[in-house]
């Protein structure tokens, strides 16, 4: 039989119902009244709107259904069933799911249901119920309970409950509901309760008035915010099954609260049909009644309903008509429902209409759906807010976590325009303390800190055989030092050289040849240096990988020790990162950094110096060395050879595989060449690591030219098998490769050197004048074909094909400081400054992990370079030195100019805020390592410091010391492997919006790593300034960064509540479960800096850093007692990090301010200064100003409201207040906003009103306060920030910053300092109301001063 069925109602709960009886084969047409857009367009589905039928008028309602053959109605509201619709239509003779009026008092009369209870033992909490204002409010105060939960005894729209915190919030609550009747006749009677303590948790059942068959257990989330804060609401979600409620309490309540309740109803001859819902406490002493709803529950039978495989219709039938006991409800098995409601701003007070909604998903899925609550469409056929809750997205999921993630992550991703949504982020998180949420780790996530660790230990030794005079410390510290006075250099110039070894690793890694690699990187550095003459005396070295293997990566650094030995340089430290979602395990790439001395005079080339004649002489290559492998091992691989066999070329008559001789180490000629550099015997020389033809043009000047000529020149066989296993030409070689030549030197025509003192050397052509108008090549080749032609021969011959060229460029490099200069070929230099007295060079390297990945993913490269240079610079400035220059590596998957452009800008940008030189970069692109879209970079930081200027003084640390901290701007650059996974629990992608901010976490996460260098630079260049040490705070975080800089027998104790916890940290806390311990073991909690000052000099060093950096005394250096203690302790953490935790899942502040913003305007967005405010209005009575067009800028509503429209200053004030309250402005910040306040208006924002005075109140309140101070003598200035009230700056103080008066001080220069002041003191009170340490509240004497 086919059924036509009405459904009472048109929320999100009649859209699940009449979404569930459209599933059923018995159903043919449903009405809705008056029904929704979304139950519109449901298939069997159409609304009945209230102009055709009056949801009021049960008669008509009655005879309608006769007139349409209604089979059945399903009434959903509470309403309507307290009303007797039930009833009216059952004398009808029609079936109706629901109970009648005298059923449904069960919720609509609290006080009757709180009887029932009692005289059918239902346990349920303590009460009384009272008509009376005042002995309700005596009972509260003198209860032997806490009696805090008052409710209005009738219906109030889910509504009508206030749980106290207090006796006197539970009183107000009485004056509210019953002295001012705030929900009308529902609160003519208050029920007063016992506060419970436990889980909530709703259990719904359907019954026939006998039998009893219960749902699956859900929880709503009543309160408006995340983390139960804020009033009621009529449920923000819910989610099902609920795992709070063991199956033995289940069974008791089905027995001791539902079956008992259907049978006391019938002890009492009141029929009941339909929907019983217990909601219950559960407490220590098991499950507690809290009230009984007569219907389905909203927002749980949007969870519910999809996990019902029953029939929805045959159920109720079965309720309608008696015969429950027949059926038994059938449930999805292994799934979880969690759903979301958005509401609409202002809810629940008010609600927003009309605002268009965007993002909505096309269509519902089996795991997915959107129902709506209170959504319409407007003229355009766009959906738009309607209400308060306007739809809930429900996601169903095997696993109850995933499905919350995602349930959050589909809320996330739709908006409402004009005002934005609210939801809740932590609906089902309860549910987790039932099977608490794994803690993650950094070693969780891929990355072994204990493994770096490990790997330092094991090539100290290595680094110490490398010694040579010259360098101080060694590996462990901020960075390497070199001394250039243990050298005997008069004018020396330094050359710097950053190479990498392409995709020769792939080869080494796949045959297992770690160190022969390692000595290749140093090579070509190292030979790189000797292009300019230099002498190579210190190196760097930078491993990635995607798993750190200790063994192998010794290896590697092996191979770069032997070399560095026998080039008489140091190896004076590295960087390794771990990298697991950039790179696969197994995979690892290096970059190496040479840094290398010259006398002035001996810089090359020396162009000047060529004359005709002058020989070009190539020394012999040792093979490949590390060009074109990329290409090579592509073609190889296609070719289907096999690089194991035995080599067919020399070295395989000794058993070398092919992969040995092609893996063979790249020729070092530091040795042979730098006596005969340093000499002046050579003019010029050339490194061949492009391809022969690209490197030699670079040693000829336009006007010569020369001929290379092979004839008595041997060519490797190597490059005839290869030129005859891959169909090569011979100039593909030449373009591409080195052809057996691995330097290239310009002798003057008389020299003999190429004869006596170069091994292998031979004269490969002579230069020659190039004639005014010769049209021929500056540089030919001859015999070179004709003699790989004869090695090619036995193996079939040389081929046509052509290697991809490997030449990429970067655009044009930026300024250079003035000690910077190049050479003839275009090579950036820095000749040594003439000031220091005793140089110390400081190397630093690093990189920026896998917050490269966020950046790849979101297609915002532009600041990862800033980032990179900052993890170097900021480790140079650890050691007192000046940062001077700074190199790059790059590597990608597959070249794009405009990515590496971007990203190379970012660099650029860097070493501008670093007052650094940019050298050079080194490119590559490598598709058999990387991922077209992937790349890596490694940065190379050079500094130099006076050696009395070394920092740290170790030896001069001592108890009482103070540490100084300079604030992060986020993670900056450490632990991403870490963020990655606390993502993919979380569920939630790059696009989708910070939980902790109104920025996308892409965004977010991408904010640069802050460079610390213009604050510090100048201070620590003062003869004593007091700073002891510093202590860049990178991977280790705070834990292992701060003993850097100690000695054993020493520690710090840092106090939490000194500095900021930037919100980010809070939230990576709790949504990865990352115990305190591990954060502060991976980040750097807020602290990118530290610096330990001598207790003497610790106020100068803050008055310096304190408001333009705002920098803070964070803690002191203490006595170690024990040594099996920590060297770090950091007091009240766990309590800051709980405190930040609960500030994120409250609102964020609404603040209006006056013109004078930009501070505010960057704070607020700023989310590592922790406002959690955002500036949604800015108000000004004059046009024009400045701060009017920063606010349109940052994209602030601003407004102009002039004070001559108005007659007094009551009307200005008054439509002040109503813009204000329209914007929905929680806080009024004056900023430079100089109209005098009404006292009403001040009355009416008292507590929220705030001004920034340039004094220190209460001396020289009103106006010209500098002048005042000047003429007064003091000795001090500065700000406050206090609250507004009716006197004339006499309100509460919130925060104090004093300015010191200088001798030869007059009112402008007071007045500009006093400025920074105000720019850290404003958003520092904003922060403390937000934080909750400072009351915003009427009572602004309980204010607290904060300095």
């Amino acid at each position: 039989m086919s059924h036509r069925l009405l459904v009472i109602g048109s929320g999100g709960r009649e859209h699940a119902i009449c979404w569930k009886l459209n599933q059923s084969p018995q159903v043919s047409e449903i009405y809705a009244l008056p029904g929704s857009f979304g139950i519109s367009q449901l298939s069997k589905c159409q609304n009945v709107g209230a102009d055709v039928l009056n949801p009021s008028d049960f008669e008509a309602i009655a005879k309608w259904c006769q007139l349409n053959k209604i089979s059945l109605v399903s009434v959903g509201p509470e309403e309507p069933l307290g009303l007797g619709l039930c009833d009216v239509l059952r004398q009808a003779g029609i079936d109706c799911f629901g109970p009648g009026k005298q059923g449904a008092q069960i919720e609509a009369d609290k006080k009757w249901s709180k009887d029932f209870m009692l005289r059918h033992g239902i346990p349920t909490a303590r009460y009384e119920s009272f008509t009376d204002v005042d002995k309700a409010k005596k009972f509260i105060r003198s209860a032997p309970y806490a009696a805090l939960v008052v409710k209005a005894s009738g219906l109030a729209a889910g509504k009508g409950v206030v749980v106290a915190a207090n006796a006197e919030e539970a009183c107000q609550a009485v004056d509210d509901i019953l002295g001012n009747l705030k929900f009308g006749q529902a609160g003519s009677t208050v029920v007063v309760e016992e506060l419970l303590e436990g889980e909530e948790v709703s259990l719904l059942a359907f019954t026939d008035g006998s039998t009893v068959q219960a749902m699956l257990p859900a929880q709503d989330h009543k309160r408006i915010g995340t983390g139960d804060v804020g009033p009621n609401t009529g449920g923000m979600g819910a989610y099902c099954p609920c795992p709070l409620i063991s199956k033995q309490a289940l069974e008791l309540v089905k027995v001791a609260v539902l079956e008992r309740a259907v049978k006391g109803l019938a002890q009492e001859h009141i029929p009941y049909k339909g929907v019983l819902y217990a909601g219950l406490m559960i407490t220590r002493d098991g499950p507690r009644v809290l009230e009984f709803n007569c219907r389905f529950g909203d927002p749980e039978t949007e969870v519910i309903l999809p996990l019902l495989e029953s029939d929805l219709f045959e159920v109720m039938q079965a309720c309608c008509q008696g015969t429950l006991h027949k059926l038994t409800l059938q449930w999805r098995s292994n799934m979880c429902a969690v759903g979301v409601f958005l509401a609409s701003a202002g809810y629940p007070e008010s609600s927003t209409k009309g605002c268009v909604i965007k993002g909505l998903p096309k269509e519902s899925r089996d795991d997915q759906l959107v129902l709506h609550s209170a959504l319409a469409v407007n003229a355009k056929g766009e959906p738009v807010t309607n209400g308060g809750r306007v739809l809930i997205v429900i996601a169903l999921d095997a696993d109850l976590r995933e499905a919350a993630a995602r349930a959050t992550k589909l809320a996330a991703g739709i908006t409402f325009e004009g005002a934005p949504s609210q939801y809740r982020t932590d609906i089902a998180q309860k549910a987790f303390k039932m099977a608490p949420t794994p803690s993650l780790s950094y070693k969780d996530s891929g990355v072994d800190i204990d493994a770096g660790d490990a790997l330092v230990q094991r090539i100290k030794p290595l680094s110490r055989g490398t010694q040579r005079p010259g360098v101080l410390g060694g590996l462990g510290g901020f960075g390497g030092l070199f001394r250039i006075r243990e050298l005997s250099y008069s004018q020396p110039v330094i050359a710097e050289a950053t190479q990498g070894v392409g995709a020769k690793i792939k080869l080494a890694l796949d045959h297992k040849l770690y160190d022969h690699i390692g000595y290749d990187l140093f090579a070509m550095a190292a030979n790189d240096l000797l292009e300019l003459g230099a002498e190579p005396v210190a190196f760097l070295d930078y491993i990635a990988c995607g798993k750190l293997q200790v063994p192998l990566a010794a290896q590697l650094v092996k191979g770069m020790a032997d070399g560095c030995r026998d080039a008489r340089c140091a190896l004076v430290g590295g960087e390794t990162a771990e990298m697991p979602s950039l790179y696969t395990p197994g995979q690892y790439d290096m970059a190496g950094y040479c840094v290398g001395l010259v006398e002035d005079s001996r810089l090359l080339p020396r162009f000047d110096l060529y004359e005709p004649g002058d020989l070009v002489v190539g020394l012999p290559s040792s093979g490949l060395h590390c060009a074109g492998f990329n290409e090579l091992l592509t073609r190889l691989a296609a070719a289907g050879v096999d690089l194991e066999q035995c080599s067919p070329v020399a070295g395989g008559d000794h058993g070398l595989s092919l992969a040995q001789v092609l893996g063979t180490p790249s020729q070092l000629y530091v040795q042979q060449l730098l006596p005969h550099l340093q000499a002046g015997h050579v003019k010029a020389v050339a490194h061949i690591s492009h391809g022969l033809l690209h490197d030699v043009a670079r040693l000829l000047p336009q006007d010569y030219d020369v001929v290379l000529d092979f004839g008595a020149v041997p060519v490797p066989e190597i490059f005839g098998w290869l030129a005859a296993r891959l169909r090569l030409s011979a100039t593909t070689l030449l373009e591409q490769h080195n052809c057996g030549i691995g330097m290239v030197v310009v002798l003057p025509q008389a020299s003999q050197l190429w004869r006596t003192a170069l091994p292998g050397a031979k004269v490969l052509g002579v230069l020659q004048p190039r004639a005014a108008q010769a049209k021929t090549s500056r540089l030919q080749v001859r015999n070179f074909e004709e003699q790989l032609c004869k090695l090619a021969q036995r193996f079939g011959g040389l081929g046509d094909q052509q290697l991809a060229g490997e030449h990429l460029q970067l655009g044009h490099k930026p300024e250079a400081r003035a000690d910077c200069f190049e050479n003839a070929t275009g090579c950036r230099v820095t000749r040594l400054p003439v000031h220091y007295k005793d140089p110390i060079l400081i190397l630093g390297t690093d990189g920026v992990g896998t917050k490269l990945k966020i950046a790849q993913q979101t297609g915002r490269n532009g600041s990862v370079g800033i980032d990179l240079v900052a993890m170097c610079v900021n480790d140079i400035l650890c050691n007192g030195a000046q940062p001077y220059s700074f190199s790059s590596y790059y590597a990608c998957g597959k070249w794009q100019q405009a990515l590496a452009d971007e990203v190379a800008a970012g660099v650029y940008e860097g070493a501008r805020q670093a007052d650094s030189t940019f050298i050079s970069a080194h490119t590559a692109a490598l598709p058999l390592l990387y991922e077209p879209q992937v790349y890596d970079l490694a940065g190379f930081a050079l500094g130099i410091a006076e050696r009395g200027g070394i920092l740290p003084r170790l030896e001069d640390i001592r108890a009482g010391d103070v540490l100084i901290g300079l604030p992060s701007s986020g993670v900056h650059s450490n632990g991403f492997s870490l963020v990655h996974a606390v993502l993919k629990r979380a569920g939630l992608g790059l696009a989708d919006r910070a939980p902790f901010s109104e920025r996308t976490l892409g965004e977010e996460l991408l904010v640069p790593t802050r460079i610390y260098v213009q604050a510090l630079a100048p201070l620590l260049q003062r003869t004593g300034h007091g700073i002891k040490a510093l202590a860049h705070i990178t991977g280790g975080g705070l834990t292992e960064n701060i003993p850097r800089v100690l000695r054993k027998e020493l520690a710090v104790r840092l106090d939490a509540n000194s500095f900021q916890l930037p919100a980010v940290f809070a939230w990576l806390a709790a949504a990865g479960n990352i115990a305190p311990e591990e954060l502060q073991r991976t980040y750097n909690c807020g602290l990118g800096l530290i610096l330990v000052v001598d207790a003497a000099h610790a106020d100068a060093v803050l008055q310096q850093l304190r408001y333009t950096e705002r920098a803070s005394l964070v803690g002191e250096v203490i006595a170690r007692k024990d040594a099996k203690k920590p060297q770090v302790q950091l007091l009240h953490f766990e309590q800051v990090l709980a405190q930040r935790q609960r500030q994120l899942q409250l609102p964020r502040r609404r603040v209006a301010s006056g013109s004078n913003l930009l501070a505010l305007i960057k704070a607020s967005r700023d989310s590592a200064q922790t406002l959690h405010a955002d500036i949604v209005l800015v108000i000004s009575n004059k046009p024009n100003v400045l701060g009017l067009e920063r606010a349109t800028q940052a994209g602030i509503p601003t407004l102009v409201i002039s004070h001559r429209d108005f007659a007094s200053r009551e009307e200005y004030d008054a439509e002040l207040s109503r813009h204000l309250e329209a914007a929905r402005v929680d806080l009024v910040c004056l900023a430079g906003f100089m109209r005098v306040l009404s006292a009403p208006f001040v009355r009416q924002w008292r507590g929220r009103l705030l001004n920034i005075h340039p004094s220190l109140l209460p001396k020289f309140p009103g106006l010209h306060v500098q002048r005042q101070a000047l003429e007064a003598g003091e000795s001090q200035s500065g700000c406050t920030v206090h609250f507004v009230d009716e006197g004339v700056d006499t309100g509460a103080i919130i925060v104090q910053a004093a300015v010191p008066i200088l001798p030869g001080d007059d009112v402008d220069a007071l007045t500009q300092r006093i400025h920074q002041a105000e720019y850290w003191a404003y958003p520092r009170a904003l922060a403390l109301l937000a934080s909750g340490a400072v009351s915003p509240g009427g009572d602004t004497k309980s204010v607290s001063k904060k300095n």
